[in-house]
């Protein structure tokens, strides 16, 4: 399958136009944040230069294809677009001119082959829709029961605010937590979007309602959102050309949140502020850009990791550090148990910022593969049944996604799902050109 979009000039300058104002609202959106990036401060317009040298990468997303790769890559262009402003604006022990270009080689090497890696790979088998239907509502039943297992070792009806400070409190077995993440991550995803895309609107809800009920069990954030996250993801990738949908997947939550602040300046209460503010462009869209200060500050005075996060290499070569990393930064800059996407991890972490773009491109060439196990799928069914995998890959480590998140077993359900054809957005207005030009409809 050809990796490239065929031109066109409406829609690609829509799709930069997006992008565009995505960049700019990042910004509005991080001062809200800081509280210092204003123009009265000396550095503001060089933030402003380096946040608009990010436009160079906006013909990428223009000439490549929709795919699981593109909403990826998508998500991680925001992110270090958030980290470019605010490296202006935050105080760090390290090289920050350094650290930039470090992330923009890293960003370059890791888009090519999620945005352009897009062969088909045919699966030897696939299961039929019939035995899809069968399946599904019993993985719902088997996640009853798991929430049954979890309430056992307890769960707690907190807030999205004290839920970081809780997690570590609620001990389970390690192959129990396991299970609970591949299901809130991956499987009650993945059912949500075949039986909303089978038109099945009851058990669609019930999968959502499942999701949710294992905030209390993992009390992340992520899947305390996604009740609200994979509806709207659903509805938009159904109305909108999927790759103005990606922009705008990020770009409408980031408005309202900041309408919301506006909205409290002038007597909207304060806890849908928190909750709608704190939640989206704050923890969302800002805490994975600071993550990234964080570990540039960080092992810039400290021993690489060499990957031993990862516990396979850490039981034959040792580690220099006695927790996980997001421990580590925890007890460093009290900010929750802090981990950090690929970039962070598997980059600055492991190798750091020299060699980060080497690691990020492998990265990229793992990540790929989801473009080729997913092609057969329709675009609106990918979207939405990785919405949770996505902003968990934004916030953990690449090897976290894939083996403890569920991230590997989105793909293999990918790979065995038979084909689905539904009318995107993009072919229905095709086929009605067709028709009004007097062309085969």
């Amino acid at each position: 399958m050809n990796a490239f979009q065929p031109f066109s000039e409406r829609r690609d300058a829509t799709l930069a136009l997006l992008v565009g104002a995505f960049l700019i609202l990042t910004c509005v959106s991080l001062t809200e944040v800081l509280h210092t990036s204003m123009p009265g401060n000396p550095l503001f317009w060089q933030a402003v230069a380096s946040v608009a040298a990010l436009g160079l990468f906006i013909p990428l997303f223009m000439w490549a294809r929709f795919s699981f790769g593109y909403l990826v890559g998508f998500n991680f262009y925001c992110m270090i677009a958030g980290y470019i402003w605010l490296s202006y604006f935050i105080v760090g022990d390290y090289d920050h001119a350094q650290a930039r270009w470090s992330l923009a080689a890293s960003l370059l090497l890791l888009l090519v082959p999620l945005l352009f890696q897009a062969r088909p790979l045919r699966p030897r088998f696939s299961l039929s829709a019939q035995t899809m239907n069968r399946l599904l509502p019993g993985l719902l039943a088997s996640a009853l029961l798991v929430l049954a297992w979890n309430a056992v070792y307890g769960f707690a009806f907190v807030s999205t605010a004290e839920a970081d400070r809780l997690r570590g409190t609620l001990s389970r077995p390690t192959v129990l937590s396991y299970i609970d993440s591949w299901l809130a991550g991956a499987l009650l995803p993945f059912a949500f979007a075949w039986f909303a895309s089978r038109r099945r609107y009851v058990l669609a809800a019930l999968s959502i309602i499942l999701i949710a009920a294992f905030y209390p069990v993992l009390l992340n954030k992520t899947v305390a959102f996604a009740g609200v996250w994979l509806p709207f993801l659903f509805i938009l990738f159904s109305l909108v050309e999927a790759r103005r949908a990606a922009a705008l997947s990020l770009l409408l939550p980031l408005f309202f949140g900041l309408v919301v602040v506006w909205l409290t300046e002038i007597g909207l209460p304060k806890q849908i502020y928190v909750l709608v503010y704190g939640g989206v462009n704050y923890r969302m869209l800002a805490f994975p850009a600071m993550a990234l200060d964080r570990y540039f500050d960080f092992f810039a005075h400290h021993d690489l990791t060499h990957f031993c996060q990862i516990g396979i290499v850490r039981h034959f070569t040792g580690c220099p550090y006695q927790f996980q990393l997001g421990a580590e930064m925890e007890q460093h800059y009290h900010m929750g148990n802090l981990n950090g996407s690929l970039f962070a991890t598997e980059g600055i972490a492991s190798v750091g910022p020299i060699l980060a773009p080497l690691s990020a491109l492998v990265c990229g060439l793992i990540l790929s593969i989801g473009n080729s196990v997913s092609a057969h799928l329709p675009t609106r069914f990918v979207a939405t049944s990785a919405g949770v995998a996505i902003q968990v890959l934004v916030n953990v480590p690449l090897s976290a996604s894939l083996l403890s998140n569920g991230l590997l077993l989105l793909f293999l359900l990918w790979y065995v799902t038979p084909p689905l054809s539904y009318p995107s957005p993009t072919s229905s207005a095709a086929l009605l050109r067709a028709r009004a030009s007097g062309g085969e409809g």
